[in-house]
């Protein structure tokens, strides 16, 4: 190992222009200091406003001469150092580039509130309930299986959080407590569409009565506190021709987000019994 000693002969011998010449312009820059400092101090006539005036911008007029002097004098040596560094820093980047996508997706998150502890999200093909958030990756409860679906499966998915530098985030539960759930209901043409939408517009109306009057003022609640735009909360229903065969009813109804799944269970199942009515049995009788 090198001794102090050895170190400094090895600086001397190495550098020794660059340390004489930076040593003289130190000293120079001292000695114009002292002088026009004795200059200053000494005419007494001018007022002292002023000589505190020349003497600030003599200062800092020297500093930057000794910053820029001595950036001149080592500019190959600060040169070489910069080409390290560079190829340093790229070499870090390339190599934690995953690490800083993810960081950064975290940062967008905290930035922009995108989403937070128990909120209901959908980022590409993931979609569940937040249970956990991490510098580099967040933890949902998986609902499904399909989008469609409103249950837990029971599994736990983490992504990674720089999916949400390329992927929009979907917040279910935005407007809180209650929320705008869509139900798509595709149907043949053997059902006529004016009885489909009766009929689904009639069980939707009988199990969501009990929530109108309590979606209604939580809505009006959100549009005041988000200055956004809420949509009726009384069930509505929209149809789409899918082709020769198919049409869909899109049936769309403000309930409890935490009661999504029951009551478009008891919609579908009343709406599917009216359009499909048991027969009964005519037990052996012609």
């Amino acid at each position: 190992m090198y001794s102090l000693i050895d170190l400094v002969h090895a600086l001397r011998a190495d550098y020794s222009h660059e340390i004489v010449r930076s040593l003289m312009l130190v000293a120079v820059l001292v000695l114009i200091r002292v002088v026009v400092g004795h200059i200053l101090a000494s005419n007494v006539n001018v007022p002292v406003e002023e000589r505190r005036r020349w003497s600030i911008t003599t200062r800092n007029f020297l500093f930057i001469s000794g910053l820029a002097g001595i950036g001149l004098i080592w500019a190959n040596e600060l040169q070489t150092i910069a080409v390290s560094m560079l190829a340093f820093a790229a070499a870090l980047i390339l190599a934690t580039k995953e690490l800083i996508l993810c960081v950064s997706g975290f940062v967008v998150r905290h930035a922009s509130n995108s989403y937070s502890l128990g909120d209901h999200i959908e980022v590409g093909s993931i979609r569940g309930r937040v249970v956990d958030i991490g510098l580099l990756s967040t933890t949902v409860m998986e609902i499904g299986p399909q989008h469609n679906a409103h249950q837990m499966t029971g599994r736990a998915l983490t992504f990674p959080n720089s999916l949400l530098l390329s992927n929009a985030v979907i917040r279910e539960n935005y407007m809180g407590d209650y929320v705008m759930h869509i139900i798509n209901v595709p149907m043949g043409y053997a059902i006529p569409p004016a009885r489909a939408q009766r009929l689904l517009l009639q069980a939707a109306e009988e199990h969501c009565a009990l929530h109108v009057e309590a979606a209604r003022s939580h809505m009006e609640r959100m549009a005041e506190r988000y200055l956004v735009d809420t949509p009726s909360v009384e069930p509505r229903i929209g149809m789409q021709a899918v082709d020769e065969k198919r049409y869909q009813l899109i049936l769309r109804i403000a309930i409890p987000a935490k009661e999504r799944q029951r009551i478009e269970q008891a919609i579908i199942h009343q709406f599917m019994e009216g359009c499909f009515p048991e027969i009964p049995a005519n037990n052996g009788k012609n």
